[in-house]
């Protein structure tokens, strides 16, 4: 079987096909998402992070002694191009009007299979919607250098990530894709937008959506999506495995004797870094005056978080360090004594999990409700969510050190039981083997009189 991951939403249409091809599978990626943690040296190699988090790091990828494999399908810049040189608009209508009788046909199937939709999100799908959509599969052709139609029938399925079900749809709508959701539920198909409209058909036709985030099953429900399965992202517990930190030597060397790492970005209202920061200044006031917070300076308000730090008067116990790569971060995580996530929405992303792989215990906002109809066991995640109570299991883990490696031992034994790699892969093999089998049977099913 081969498989197209399409779309690099941080990394995981990378991440997918790499766990993938270790069990044989002939998985290729497109790697077209330009932010620097999209990108797959972010994974793989160490190097100080540019100030442009938009910048193309493959140049940095030899020096570190790495290669992109071949199996990650090439992307190119179209405004290289000498099409873009006064030719883009004519060379888009010329394709559009080829494409038109095709559209409107697409256009009036859509329609139909809409319309249950169209009480949920209060408009109706519309031929400029479909447009739309084409004109962003345009320009992904000319990112691949391409056509999209005869890439995606040239492998069994195509795994399209957050919106590139729409390219799918639009190119391919005869050929099997699975919608893969990464937040992308929260908010997009209820935008008053082409792109809300047609993601949000795109992942109603799907042959399965994926969702990933326990907490857009509202979304799912609404949306009246029958046809989709929970599977985490995986985590590969061979790579976030406990182990010895550089950056806890130089800590420790320099008096810190209790070390919480919370690398979030800072975005108070998705992240409420805020809580947490008046938490661990009450904690440094409880007797814990040795205790550092290690923080990145990542996201929109690290100025806003600075200020406080300054105004609660612990800059003496706050360590900075820059952007955190992949091999960095996972340093960190072993560093920590605690590892803090967010404090305001009840779910976890990838902090939690990685940090529960790497045998931390964890300190979050966690709502078991959001979790418990997609797991059997809920992780082994220290629940707090006012500053209050974050600083009270800040000093009651602190002065029990049992506790923390109990936790530590329970959270890496929570991750390879329901989180692991093996385990993920294996559930998403299953659903394209679940499609094949679906193929074939209409395949071999005689044509109706």
């Amino acid at each position: 079987m081969n498989v197209l991951h399409l779309g690099n939403v941080a990394n995981n249409g990378y991440i997918n096909a790499k766990l993938q091809r270790r069990l044989g599978i002939e998985a290729d990626a497109v790697c077209d998402e330009k932010h620097i943690i999209s990108q797959p040296e972010w994974e793989e190699i160490d190097f100080p992070v540019p100030d442009d988090h938009f910048e193309d790091i493959r140049t940095l990828a030899p020096a570190a002694g790495w290669k992109r494999p071949s199996w990650i399908v090439p992307v190119f810049d179209p405004f290289e191009r000498r099409l873009f040189k006064g030719h883009y608009w004519l060379a888009y209508r010329r394709t559009l009007m080829a494409n038109l009788p095709r559209l409107r046909h697409l256009y009036r199937a859509l329609h139909r299979s809409y319309e249950p939709l169209l009480p949920v999100l209060g408009r109706d799908l519309s031929f400029g919607d479909v447009l739309a959509g084409f004109q962003l599969a345009w320009l992904h052709r000319l990112l691949l250098n391409r056509p999209l139609g005869p890439l995606f029938r040239a492998y069994d399925v195509v795994q399209a990530y957050a919106t590139h079900p729409i390219l799918t749809l639009v190119s391919a709508p005869d050929h099997p894709y699975i919608a893969f959701e990464h937040g992308t539920l929260r908010e997009i198909p209820f935008e008053n937008t082409p792109r809300g409209r047609m993601m949000s058909i795109s992942y109603r036709l799907a042959q399965k959506v994926i969702v990933t985030n326990p907490d857009v099953i509202s979304t799912v429900r609404k949306l009246g999506l029958d046809n989709f399965v929970f599977i985490p992202h995986p985590i590969d517990e061979e790579k976030y495995a406990p182990g010895d930190s550089s950056l806890r030597a130089e800590l420790n060397a320099g008096g810190s004797r209790l070390i919480l790492v919370a690398p979030a970005r800072h975005d108070w209202d998705e992240k409420g870094n805020d809580r947490m920061l008046h938490a661990f200044a009450g904690f440094l006031r409880s007797g814990h005056e040795a205790a550092v917070l290690v923080l990145s300076s990542w996201g929109k308000e690290v100025a806003r978080s600075k200020a406080l730090i300054r105004e609660l008067g612990c800059e003496r116990n706050v360590h900075w360090l820059p952007p955190l790569t992949k091999q960095r971060l996972i340093d960190a995580y072993r560093a920590a004594d605690i590892v803090l996530d967010q404090f305001l929405i009840g779910g976890f992303g990838a902090i939690a999990p990685e940090a529960l792989s790497v045998g931390r215990p964890v300190v979050m906002a966690f709502e078991p409700g959001i979790h418990e109809w997609c797991f059997p066991v809920l992780p082994p995640i220290v629940s707090a969510w006012s500053a209050d109570e974050i600083t009270f299991q800040l000093r009651r883990l602190a002065d029990d050190d049992e506790e923390r490696k109990r936790l530590g031992r329970a959270g890496r034994a929570w991750i390879e039981r329901h989180h692991g790699w093996r385990l993920v892969t294996g559930r998403q093999l299953a659903v394209y083997d679940e499609i094949r089998e679906i193929r074939e049977a209409r395949a071999r099913s005689p044509l109706p009189a």
